[in-house]
């Protein structure tokens, strides 16, 4: 596929929505982008993106009380111009003229400044208190069939295909909004949700190909905005996955670039070497640096050129506008470590400045935590370098949770892993998890073994950091890659389904244990306050039994994981008793039993007990 090459900085898009008053308009303007912005903002600059036949042979100018037009800039295509204007503090909400003219041509666009809305959450939305669940939204469920295939898009649906169109969709969500609500997670993340227009294998959503708009076969902005409503309402939080690195090749810009360095390009097709290592490794040569940051993804989805900085205004400004419009309470950027390390530090800097200590959490994907560590740091890297980013994705804890509840695992593997949490700026802000949308399913790591399973929930709900759950692993799902089968369909989300396991008759009896037993500890973890802000002190372990301690002045849990085949009637206390000092009894919120004393317990093999403790 060839592609002609042009140019955007803060794309002001006007796609034809009934924005113009007659047809020469239409012919002329094609896109701007913000489509909108507010007033009051504290960054007091924008940049809009205006795409139009030959548009920079337009004079431009705006007459409007507090609205300064303070550049326009041309790029290596005439069909866009980005204009750089600044909004006072003292400006009005209302809408305004943006005036183009040529000679007798003149174009007169409408653009609107909203007042901004006081957010429903403040200050750190997303932090230990919460847990995440991870919905992938074409496979969770089917609201409305009626958008399942659309004319403005060219997938249609195709359930039989793993890798195409199922239907799932927002309303499918807020339709199951109490299941989820009872199961007992605070937040929600959704895999993209915007406009991926490709011909085939776009579900995921990684592919986007309009920033602005939600995919119609899921739904409409107001059909999103309902969702984060709804949540917000009933004490819950909402996560946006957004994407820095890639468009899709069906992206509108893609038939009218706006300049050739819009994308990285290469002479021929060159994938990324996926090697995250390159991005924090002293020594790394500058091909294989090029080829993680520069390479293409697939053919599909063209690597954007951040070093561009009308494109890295362009998706700031973007990401302010989606927080802005939704009352987002966190981001999660993927693919963190691919783009440039400047522009995303700017891009946190930005969020920040306009929502101080917004959650922003980085896709990271690195195996050790010397690696990660270059994400969450406190203090300059040895080359300069400082991340700012508060979250990164846990992945080497994570690859520690397989291995040590797999198949004659040890759970040492967690003790070390943890252990190496000095390397950190901030561990307890990491995010921990089991499993994503881009692992096999948690229940086939584990050989299938749903005892393990239950362990492997425990810890990731007891041990530091923000917990993060995949949509299905409560109810066993257990398929291995490729990507659209652990993006499988949730039973009961369409129609037609043979069971609903949205409900408890819908579920087999295994998998209604494991749901009450992640309800249980789910809704318990809503008001522990040791596990959402106390410190953890662990003790090495003995037997494959792990024992730890969540804990601050007046709070106290102690968890203990027999991650051994073998039973312990008797289970000596005694090594943990600077922990234990000054409480007395507890009860296992697993459980229900009450403990009178704290001498000994009894363990059943491949058993976890959560015990909060008293006085």
């Amino acid at each position: 596929m060839q592609y002609s090459y042009k140019k955007t900085l803060l794309i002001i898009v006007l796609t034809c929505w009934g924005f113009f008053g007659n047809a020469q308009k239409k012919e002329i303007l094609k896109h701007v982008e913000p489509p909108f912005w507010w007033s009051g903002m504290v960054n007091q600059e924008l940049q809009l993106l205006i795409h139009g036949e030959n548009i920079a042979d337009f004079k431009v100018s705006i007459d409007y009380s507090g609205v300064t037009v303070t550049k326009v800039n041309k790029v290596e295509n005439p069909n866009y111009l980005f204009i750089d204007i600044t909004i006072s503090d003292t400006v009005q909400p209302g809408q305004f003229s943006i005036d183009f003219s040529n000679g007798n041509k003149k174009i007169s666009y409408k653009y609107e400044l909203r007042p901004r809305a006081k957010r429903i959450t403040e200050g750190q939305a997303i932090n230990g208190s919460d847990v995440i669940y991870l919905i992938t939204p074409d496979r969770f469920a089917n609201g409305d069939p009626s958008n399942d295939s659309t004319e403005d898009t060219i997938e249609k649906v195709n359930r039989k295909d793993e890798n195409g169109r199922h239907g799932g969709d927002l309303k499918g969500i807020l339709d199951h909004f109490d299941y989820i609500k009872d199961l007992g997670v605070t937040t929600l993340w959704l895999n993209p949700f915007l406009e991926n227009d490709q011909p085939a294998y776009s579900y995921h959503g990684y592919g986007i190909s309009d920033y602005y708009k939600t995919d119609s076969r899921l739904g409409s902005n107001n059909d999103f905005m309902a969702l984060v409503d709804k949540s917000h309402k009933n004490g819950m939080k909402v996560i946006m996955d957004q994407v820095f690195n890639h468009c899709g090749s069906g992206h509108w810009w893609m038939n009218d670039l706006p300049s050739k360095d819009w994308l990285n390009q290469w002479e021929t097709f060159t994938r990324s070497n996926f090697n995250n290592i390159t991005s924090s490794d002293p020594h790394a040569s500058t091909s294989d640096f090029n080829l993680l940051t520069k390479g293409w993804f697939d053919t599909n989805l063209p690597d954007l050129n951040l070093e561009n900085t009308y494109l890295e205004t362009y998706m700031i400004q973007n990401s302010i506008w989606w927080v802005e419009y939704a009352a987002l309470d966190g981001i999660r950027m993927d693919t963190y470590a691919y783009p440039n390390q400047g522009v995303m530090t700017r891009w946190m800097q930005a969020l920040t400045n306009e929502y101080p200590n917004f959650f922003m959490v980085a896709e990271t994907w690195a195996e050790r935590a010397s690696y990660l560590s270059y994400w969450n740091n406190e203090k300059a890297n040895r080359n300069g370098y400082v991340s700012n980013v508060n979250s990164v994705s846990d992945y080497p804890l994570y690859y520690s949770i397989i291995k040590a509840f797999g198949e004659d695992g040890d759970i040492h593997e967690l003790y070390e892993t943890l252990a190496e949490d000095f390397i950190y700026g901030n561990p307890n802000n990491n995010k921990v998890f089991n499993g994503n949308h881009d692992v096999d399913r948690l229940l086939a790591l584990l050989g299938e073994n749903v005892d393990k399973l239950k362990l492997s929930m425990a810890f990731v709900l007891t041990t530091r950091g923000i917990p993060q759950i995949y949509y299905g692993d409560e109810i066993l799902m257990k398929n291995k890659r490729p990507d659209g089968r652990v993006r499988e369909d949730f039973p009961g989300g369409w129609k037609d389904d043979t069971r609903n396991a949205f409900t408890k008759t819908g579920r087999t009896a295994k998998e209604n244990e494991v749901f009450d037993y992640m309800k249980t500890l789910l809704n318990w973890r809503k008001n522990a306050v040791s596990v959402h802000k106390g410190k953890l002190t662990h003790y090495k372990p003995l037997d494959n039994i792990y024992v730890y301690f969540r804990h601050t002045g007046t709070e106290n849990t102690m968890v203990i994981i027999n991650n051994s085949h073998q039973d312990y009637k008797t289970f000596d206390l005694s090594r943990f008793k600077e922990s234990l000092q000054g409480y007395s009894k507890g009860i296992d919120i697993l459980t229900g039993n009450k403990m009178n004393a704290l001498n000994t317990v009894s363990l059943s093999k491949n058993t976890a007990m959560i015990v909060e403790l008293s006085k």
